[in-house]
Formats: C-alpha cells, sequence, structure tokens
C-alpha cells in the first residue's frame, strides 16, 4: 500500500449510543490518546444526554457529515438497524475511511456486501467486542465495559492491511484481547458462546415463570444458581430477536446438541447408576486456558 494511502486515525465516529456505543465513547474518551471523540444517534435526545454528560467531544447531527468529518467510524447499532445504516454509509466503502462494526452475528452484513456487489471493499473490518450485559441502552453504559474483553476482528479477503491494523489498536486502547477470526466461523462461535446461552436462559426463565417461581419464591430472582441463569434473560428481547434470526441455523444446530446432552444426563438418571452420574458431572467441568 503506498504511503499516499496511509491515514492516521486521529478522529472517532461511534455511530449508535446505546450500552456499547455510549461506553466505547466514555472508554475512547478517558483511555486512548485520539484527537476526537465524536457520537451519533438517531435519537436526538440520546446524542445529547452523551454531550451533557461528557461521553464525547462533541455530536454529530448529519450521519454523512459525521464520517467525513472521522477516519474511524465504529457501527454500534443492532442488527435489526443495520442494514438501513448500511445504506446510508455505503458510498464511503473502499475510501481511506476505516469502518467496524460491533454486531454479535456477521452474516446479516456478509449477505448486503454480496448483495450490493461490494464484497470486495477494503475498509470495512468487522469485529464483535464480547462485552455487553442484560442491560441496555445509553443510561446502563459504563466505564471499563471492554476491560480484557475478548474481541473478535473478522476481515474479509479484500480487507486491507493497514486499516485491520487501525482497527485492532482501536480495540486495544480500550484494553481489548484481539482475536482474529473468519467472519463464517465467528458466527458458529458465538451461537455456542452467546447465542445459545441467552436462548437457555430465555427458555429457563420462560419456565421459571410458567412455575410462577419468582412471585412465590421473590429473593430467587437476585441470589441462587436460578437467578445466575436466568440473568441474561432480562436482555432487550427485540435486538435478541434479529440476533437469533440472523444466526439461525448456527442455533438450532447448538440448540439440537443441547438437547442431546441433557437427554444424555436424563438417561443416566434414570438408569440410577451412581458410578455414571459421578462420571457425567465430574467430565461437565469446565475446562480453560488464559487469553494469550
Amino acid at each position: 500500500m503506498s504511503e499516499k494511502n496511509i491515514i492516521k486515525v486521529k478522529k472517532i465516529l461511534v455511530v449508535g449510543l446505546g450500552l456499547i456505543g455510549a461506553s466505547l465513547c466514555r472508554d475512547l474518551k478517558k483511555k486512548s490518546k485520539y484527537e476526537k471523540i465524536y457520537g451519533y444517534d438517531q435519537d436526538i435526545d440520546i446524542m445529547q444526554f452523551a454531550l451533557d454528560n461528557n461521553f464525547v467531544h462533541d455530536i454529530k447531527k448529519d450521519l454523512n457529515e459525521g464520517i467525513a468529518n472521522s477516519d474511524l467510524i465504529v457501527l454500534c447499532v443492532p442488527v435489526y438497524s443495520i442494514i438501513n445504516i448500511l445504506d446510508e454509509i455505503k458510498i464511503f466503502f473502499n475510501t481511506n475511511k476505516v469502518f467496524t462494526d460491533t454486531l454479535s452475528s456477521k452474516s446479516i452484513i456478509l449477505k448486503y456486501l454480496v448483495d450490493n456487489k461490494i464484497s470486495n471493499t477494503q475498509n470495512f473490518i468487522l469485529s464483535h467486542p464480547m462485552a455487553g450485559t442484560e442491560n441496555f441502552g445509553i443510561q446502563s453504559s459504563q466505564e471499563n465495559l471492554f476491560n480484557e474483553a475478548a474481541t473478535f476482528i473478522c476481515k474479509l479477503e479484500s480487507s486491507d492491511s493497514d486499516k485491520v491494523d487501525q482497527v485492532k489498536a482501536m480495540w486495544r486502547s480500550v484494553n481489548c484481547h484481539i482475536i482474529s477470526e473468519d467472519a463464517i466461523n465467528h458466527d458458529r462461535v458465538l451461537a455456542a458462546l452467546s447465542h445459545g446461552p441467552h436462548a437457555i436462559s430465555f427458555a429457563l426463565s420462560k419456565l421459571a415463570n410458567k412455575k410462577d417461581l419468582f412471585n412465590e419464591m421473590p429473593w430467587s430472582k437476585n441470589k441462587g444458581s436460578l437467578a445466575e441463569m436466568v440473568r441474561v434473560a432480562s436482555s432487550d428481547p427485540v435486538a435478541w430477536l434479529s440476533i437469533f434470526e440472523d444466526n439461525q441455523d448456527n442455533l438450532i444446530s447448538y440448540i439440537n446438541e443441547y438437547l442431546e446432552e441433557l437427554n444424555k444426563l436424563k438417561l443416566i438418571l434414570k438408569s440410577k447408576k451412581h458410578d455414571d452420574l459421578l462420571n457425567y458431572l465430574a467430565a461437565s467441568k469446565p475446562k480453560s486456558t488464559k487469553l494469550k
């Protein structure tokens, strides 16, 4: 790549000021050395809240103007909003601007790029920080949300290596761990790491509601194993609807595997074989290694 095309990132525009976007603004403004952190949201009141609370240096009321005045643009909108945003910004693809996103599933973006014959874009580097909570909205934003968070970087075949490095540098500036992954495999992995566990949590919480457990024993919503497992069922259902639909095939595959595992456990219980049950429980202990 020629030196004249290398752009040093000085100004960042965060598009979408919910939990992820507003938290990113706060951390970038506090921790990074970027000159300007701008915020954009379709809701003017949300933008004003970000400005009034010093989350950003300034807000951009016009998206195209905001992009024109920024070097790196981070799309922090939910899956159900991404198509409208892509329609607005695609005129900036294959320019010196650098784009990245935070979506939990990537197939919707990949399909859009193919359908619009722009899959050769070199300046859209997909990314995904594993840093959400069950809460949502700008008022749930927090500092240090991304501290030591695993963050997937999914470059495309056409991605410019310098722009990939700029996206990585941005995430590292808020203390994220970088994991390079293919976008298609990212969605398979996320079915196991996030989407599947959320589906289980929603189903378990629905069962608890059916049994009226939280009314009969109000403390059970805040303390104990059930509370731990249904915590993420309080997440925004509209956001998770679009995630589940976008990663449907991988999610269904994961649910089938999970049901098979539950059935194995049920059969062992029915067999009343003490040693088999002990071996199953012992083999279920999580195995992990530290991030490098």
